[in-house]
């Protein structure tokens, strides 16, 4: 089997408040130092993305930047702004500075994401960029495990089936994996691919892709401390955190993946999760009831009638398995949600943040406002 790079420890790539869109590739076309850029019209949520829209693209957007050759900390800084690669060239060119790193950057062609700390891109820099016998691929958070399959076979030479079968065959393995599941179905391994972006040589196989993805996805897992199950209700000996209690989390952790846009509200949506678990009441998460569907859309009031343990709208309790990829700040809030007395929550503003209630009567008054001001 062909040796895989290491991982590119590049970021957590945040996806859009809308759940159902195709991520586009905005090539960005960096003609000179004097940081003259032509951005690709594109598509974005089925509207037409033009240069003149690009602040409003969301983060975690891929996009390819040209480094021109002679460029200098201040014309690199500029150009990455300019993509929406970073929020300030004054902090890139301090970050420069401080790191000593001016000598250090190399010209190139960058396979980027909109939305990425300084750091995570100054070290791509300073790694160079991919060679011709590398390649590198993104996969975004929240996908279900047939659209990671399919997001990897648009990045590669493979089939979607050929991505799958080291997956369903067991030629693949995850020690996430519960014994309840035998791992020879697809739907298995919703939740255990880490969405990052990865280097491969380009001759690496489906087993050493989907395999990396795996392994990473044990790793971030393993970082993260879960000492805080036992209190949470999910470990029975005080001593260890089992792996059908890690896996409990990470299922709780794709809840909150599937419903918070911003870091700050992740905490809280955990803390919802957990509260409404020890009292017995359903989760109503609808990301869930999308999933249960098997279709990507707004679900309706008669969506909450499906027989699934999916339907948190009609089942208590977690749902079988998780419902999608997740980044490393949902598992964080999986491990330790803020310690609230709140129930329920609803989006609340343009940006995606969230209103928290403790009792119905709260929660029923934001809803009322977010649909009078069109939130919702």
């Amino acid at each position: 089997m062909t040796t895989q790079l290491t991982v590119v420890p590049q970021y957590d790539p945040i996806p859009p408040r809308r759940p159902f869109w195709i991520a586009p590739l905005i090539a960005l076309v960096l003609l000179s130092a004097g940081a003259f850029a032509t951005i690709q019209i594109g598509t974005w949520a089925g509207e037409t993305v033009r240069p003149d829209d690009a602040a409003a693209i969301e983060a975690g957007t891929p996009v390819t930047v040209e480094i021109p050759a002679g460029s200098t900390a201040r014309n690199i800084g500029a150009l990455l702004e300019d993509a929406g690669v970073i929020g300030s060239s004054v902090e890139f060119v301090d970050e420069v500075a401080i790191q000593e790193l001016t000598s250090a950057l190399k010209a190139g062609s960058y396979e980027l994401t909109t939305g990425m700390a300084t750091d995570d891109v100054l070290q791509q820099l300073v790694a160079g960029p991919a060679g011709d016998d590398t390649f590198r691929l993104t996969v975004i958070e929240g996908l279900w495990i047939d659209e990671v399959i399919a997001s990897l076979a648009r990045q590669t030479e493979f089939t979607a089936e050929e991505l799958s079968e080291p997956l369903v065959t067991g030629n693949v393995t995850s020690s996430l994996m519960p014994e309840t599941l035998a791992g020879g179905r697809l739907s298995d391994w919703d939740g255990l691919l880490f969405p990052d972006t990865y280097e491969f040589f380009v001759d690496a196989v489906p087993e050493t892709i989907v395999g990396t993805l795996v392994s990473t996805m044990e790793d971030r897992v393993a970082a993260v401390d879960w000492s805080r199950l036992e209190s949470l209700g999910f470990v029975d000996d005080p001593d260890t955190a089992s792996n059908e209690a890690i896996y409990d989390a990470l299922i709780v952790a794709s809840l909150i993946e599937a419903e918070a846009k911003l870091d700050d509200d992740r905490p809280l949506i955990s803390s919802v999760i957990y509260n409404r678990l020890e009292i017995g009441q359903g989760l109503n998460v609808d990301a869930a009831l999308v999933y249960a569907k098997g279709e990507r859309g707004v679900p309706t009031d008669a969506d909450k009638e499906i027989d699934s343990l999916y339907n948190t709208y009609r089942y208590a309790g977690l749902v079988p398995t998780p419902i999608g990829a997740v980044r490393r700040a949902s598992l964080e809030a999986a491990a330790n949600p803020a310690e609230t007395n709140f129930y329920y929550y609803v989006v609340v503003d343009d940006e995606g943040r969230h209103g928290f209630s403790t009792t119905l009567d709260e929660h029923n008054a934001k809803v009322a406002k977010a649909r009078a001001e069109g939130i919702i």
